[in-house]
């Protein structure tokens, strides 16, 4: 519950941050590195995985671990930490843009909580003793 309120709290700031700074562009390049749905997918996949290592921060070889962890998430995807960055950086560029890929990636968030909430009901009712 703290880990899905902290990263809650960090996404709607960045969202906000990018909203303030009124980068913006009239056509949209952002495609031409990557799919906006492989970014949100991937987007999300890297703050969860940032989530977990700042509350891991006891653990300092953890955090000297991070990214060994990225790139098993670029592997995964088939795209090299320069190709994200690329399409990050990209993305950054256009406030519209961003602020429509982060409320994916909210989205998304919630879904998966959603589900892994239910499915955890489920398991807790199958425990039960009748």
């Amino acid at each position: 519950m703290m880990q899905k309120l902290f990263l809650t709290r960090w996404v709607v700031s960045f969202v906000f941050f990018l909203s303030s700074c009124g980068f913006s562009s009239s056509d949209n390049p952002c495609q031409n590195y990557m799919e906006k749905d492989k970014m949100v997918e991937i987007f999300t996949e890297t703050l969860l995985l940032e989530t977990h290592l700042s509350n891991q921060q006891a653990q300092s070889n953890l955090r000297d671990s991070a990214a060994y962890y990225y790139a098993g998430i670029f592997q995964k995807h088939n795209i090299t930490a320069r190709e994200f960055e690329k399409a990050f950086e990209c993305y950054m560029l256009d406030s519209d843009l961003m602020n429509q890929l982060m409320e994916d990636v909210l989205n998304t968030l919630s879904i998966e909580s959603s589900r892994l909430d239910a499915k955890k009901d489920t398991e807790d009712a199958e425990l039960r003793p009748e």
